[in-house]
């Protein structure tokens, strides 16, 4: 049994990683698998150890990203309270991989996976779910602390699949994108339901408030063919209308990008697809936006962080602003919405540089823009420099208020920086008038908690 703790998040998506997970175990390990999705069920938690009670299940792994670290240990314990049977808990996901030790002090589980599950998981189930001496998997008495394990050796993360293609897709049938409420990833969509595909794992680069690099090492992708298979698979069967590509970078590779747009023009793939997580500015140009965007790709989205090109340096972002700014207008020039993300905070920001930024913002190209706080995620490596500066607090919203603050800056200017950037950024006549054409019926109450989350009305 998977479980996804319930939350508090205006984003709400099938979740790809259980997904496959549960797909892999049941080809490789012929296993049944049930998948608890609390937060598109809305379940209390009560209602969740009402469920597990009736199914009985062998084991349980429950999803643990840092957004969601106390929701996940606190069903955790309470499934460990069930005094009818002493069920075999686990957590794995991004937090636990690098925090290993206060997940399982937190949580009162068996186990953590640190890193994918794929491999883990089949040695445990192959091997009557005995969970010892395998790879990336910790119990407290195989930790000293969240970097070391008891006997003095660093902790490893587990085996990984080499090969994508081994791995089945997404196990869809099991959670339909038709049964998920109109919230998608990037808010706002042509099309619904949403179909979700990830071509690789992993981001070359080094950005120090991800922390991608650090759990992936390395990038891996699956191969066009199989990707397209995916594709038809769930326009055909699952009926969606609109296509994100989740990777951390889809144009990281040209000549991948470009293979791909060519597969969905060759097979008459019509449909509408989009980038929500971000491309880098430096690996898109004109030739491959005008293919993207007659292949059916409506919206890109760029991870910007900020306008000021030394704070980009400060965080190995590895472009400038004006590698940015350009790319921005050859999507916009190529008939794409385009979409930027900025991070308030990061080292170095100061009052001038936040003011560049929103400046920036208000007068580029973009047609939508997301301003958020930073947070200090476990994994990345501002984490490993600042965690014992740093306000971790896991009780917050992901995106109400920032983890660390610059010594000349205050968490009240950083987070009326964003209530501004916000208010300035959308409330143009081009941009207003696009944004409310754009926005389905079905989605304006995901939009107003939006809204309320970054600060648009007022602070909490």
């Amino acid at each position: 049994m998977y479980i996804i703790p319930n939350f508090d998040t205006y984003v709400l998506a099938p979740p790809l990683g259980i997904l496959y997970l549960s797909a892999y175990v049941k080809k490789y390990c012929s296993s049944q698998v049930i998948i608890i999705d609390a937060l598109r069920d809305q379940l209390s938690d009560e209602k969740i150890i009402e469920i597990v009670k009736k199914e009985n299940p062998d084991i349980i792994g429950i999803h643990c990203l840092t957004a969601f670290y106390n929701q996940a240990c606190g069903i955790s314990r309470k499934i460990k309270e069930i005094k009818e049977k002493n069920y075999i808990v686990h957590l794995g996901g991004v937090h636990p991989t690098f925090m290993p030790y206060s997940t399982l002090k937190d949580s009162k589980a068996d186990f953590v996976v640190a890193g994918e599950g794929e491999i883990p998981i089949r040695k445990i189930l192959d091997n009557n779910l005995n969970y010892r001496n395998i790879q990336g998997v910790y119990t407290l008495e195989n930790l000293k602390d969240d970097n070391t394990m008891a006997d003095g050796n660093p902790i490893l993360k587990a085996e990984t699949v080499s090969d994508l293609d081994t791995i089945p897709m997404p196990d869809w049938l099991a959670l339909p994108p038709a049964s998920y409420p109109h919230s998608p990833h990037a808010v706002i969509a042509r099309g619904n339901p949403i179909g979700i595909v990830m071509t690789s794992r992993g981001c070359p680069s080094r950005c120090t408030f991800c922390s991608s690099n650090n759990f992936y090492k390395g990038i891996r992708q699956r191969s066009v063919a199989n990707v397209i298979e995916e594709v038809k698979f769930q326009i055909k069967e699952l009926g969606i209308k609109e296509l994100q590509f989740t990777d951390d970078n889809l144009t990281l590779k040209r000549d991948y990008i470009i293979e791909l747009c060519n597969a969905l023009l060759e097979n008459n793939i019509k449909i509408n697809w989009s980038t929500p997580n971000g491309v880098r500015a430096d690996k898109v140009d004109k030739e491959v936006l005008k293919l993207m965007k007659k292949s059916g790709c409506y919206l890109i989205d760029f991870g910007i962080e900020s306008a000021d090109n030394q704070i980009l340096k400060n965080v190995r972002k590895g472009e400038t602003i004006e590698q940015i700014d350009m790319s921005i207008n050859l999507a916009h020039e190529a008939g794409m919405i385009t979409q930027g993300n900025f991070i308030f905070g990061l080292p170095g920001e100061t009052k001038e540089t936040m003011k560049k930024t929103v400046d920036y913002a208000v007068h580029s190209k973009l047609d939508r823009a997301g301003f958020f706080a930073l947070r200090i995620l476990p994994g990345s490596d501002l984490y490993k420099k600042m965690h014992t500066t740093c306000q971790t607090d896991y009780t917050h919203s992901f995106i109400s208020k920032p983890d660390w603050i610059p010594d000349n800056l205050t968490e009240e200017e950083i987070l009326r920086t964003i209530q501004k950037a916000y208010w300035s950024f959308y409330f143009r006549p081009r941009r207003l008038w696009n944004l409310l054409n754009d926005i389905p019926v079905s989605q304006t109450k995901y939009i107003l908690k939006s809204m309320i989350n970054y600060h648009l009305f007022k602070l909490w």
